[in-house]
């Protein structure tokens, strides 16, 4: 009886504990489905059933939603890294670089991010800028000096701070290449200053000469020639200044139009050949050219004024040369699809620091020599503006002492006439 009891009163409490245990588990799930209804936004006495679909539904915009968000995050990443111009976020705080586009990374160190801006950017400027954008709070601009590459860059810096939603003070610093710019600024300076020099010096010949003469009524008739003669002279040489400042500016410009036809380069070195004769008797100097029958399309007349200005060169400055073989050679040759002009002499040479230049406006490597030679300085600008035209080529080889060579390649069909042409 006892025992019978015993089991009793064990099964009763097994049950009281299981209905214990069960409630507290249907108190749970119930809690639970609140909360999952909740985050569904769905009301709680949904079905369990609706309230998780309701959920799976929500997830998968949330997914939709980051995946976009991560795609927009790349776009944006993508597109700073296209632009040319170097950007870079830093941390107000920390002075921490948290990104830098690809044109940034390239004019500092490897690895930029992660870095100190003070270490990264070695440019006590631009440190000062940065420091000063943090202290301020306000929006800092200038110019910067940079070697890049080991070239040297000028950059115009603007640093924007700013304060995200979250708190975090960041500065975003944009960098603009200026090289090209200032480059061009100081051509400019140089052209300007090139052209005042080259018209003043005849220009006070002139002034001065034609002042004596004025003042000196009685002066003999041989001295009078002489101071006219030089009158003459120099006014001929600013009328070819002119001349050719206006020639080059067409033939940059693309107003001075091109006739291109087909066109049998030994008639063109024949011809310049012949106008040379003249000079190279007088200077002493041999000329000889071997030419292979080549007819490409160009234009005549900008060819002849190409090759003479290089013939003439090499004419007038080996003629200078005091001791020696003075010969100039001119070579035709046809190379694949190009024709190889060659222009070379036995004159005194030029350095090789001054290969780089050569094609500059109003660079002469002798500036007595070449003004005593009645050059203007643009002879070569406006051959290589010509090959240019042409869509060729051109080199020059030199050394001291040893004589220059010209080398001009030019298609002998030209594809994809410009239409200004």
């Amino acid at each position: 009886m006892l025992v019978f009891f015993a089991i009793l009163v064990a099964s009763a409490a097994t049950l009281i504990f299981y209905e214990l245990i069960t409630s507290k588990r249907i108190e749970k799930y119930k809690r639970f489905v609140v909360r999952v209804a909740e985050l569904a936004d769905v009301p709680d006495d949904s079905p369990p059933y609706y309230v998780l679909e309701s959920l799976r539904k929500k997830i998968k915009n949330l997914e939709d939603e980051l995946s976009m968000a991560q795609k927009s995050r790349e776009n944006t990443l993508t597109l700073l890294d296209s632009i040319m111009d170097p950007i870079l976020f830093v941390d107000s705080s920390s002075g921490e670089i948290l990104f830098a586009n690809t044109a940034a990374q390239k004019m500092s160190r490897p690895i930029v991010t992660t870095r100190k801006i003070y270490e990264a950017l070695e440019d006590y400027y631009l440190i000062e800028m940065f420091d000063e954008a943090v202290k301020s709070w306000h929006i800092q601009e200038g110019n910067v000096v940079m070697h890049v590459e080991g070239k040297k860059r000028y950059y115009s810096c603007k640093m924007t701070p700013v304060l995200l939603p979250r708190g975090e003070r960041r500065v975003v610093i944009l960098l603009h290449d200026m090289t090209k710019e200032y480059e061009l600024n100081e051509m400019r300076r140089e052209f300007v200053s090139n052209v005042s020099h080259e018209l003043r010096t005849p220009l006070t010949s002139i002034h001065g000469y034609a002042e004596t003469l004025l003042n000196d009524p009685d002066m003999d008739a041989e001295t009078r020639d002489r101071f006219l003669k030089i009158i003459e002279n120099e006014s001929a040489r600013m009328s070819r200044l002119i001349n050719d400042l206006l020639d080059l500016e067409r033939l940059e410009s693309g107003e001075a139009r091109f006739d291109f036809q087909k066109i049998d380069l030994c008639s063109v070195v024949k011809y310049v050949v012949s106008i040379t004769e003249p000079l190279s008797i007088d200077y002493g100097v041999k000329v000889e050219y071997d030419c292979e029958e080549i007819t490409i399309d160009g234009d005549q007349d900008r060819l002849i004024q190409m090759l003479l200005n290089l013939a003439d060169n090499a004419v007038k400055y080996t003629s200078l040369k005091e001791s020696g073989e003075k010969k100039v050679s001119i070579s035709v040759k046809k190379e694949g699809s190009q024709a190889v002009i060659r222009v070379s002499d036995t004159g005194p040479g030029m350095p090789r620091d001054a290969l780089n230049r050569i094609f500059d406006r109003f660079y002469r490597v002798d500036k007595g020599r070449s003004r005593k030679m009645g050059g203007s300085g643009l002879g070569l600008s406006i051959v290589k503006t010509i090959v240019d035209r042409h869509n060729g080529q051109i080199f020059v080889e030199s050394e001291p002492g040893a004589g220059t060579s010209f080398t001009v390649k030019l298609p002998v069909e030209r594809i994809d006439l410009d239409e200004n042409v």
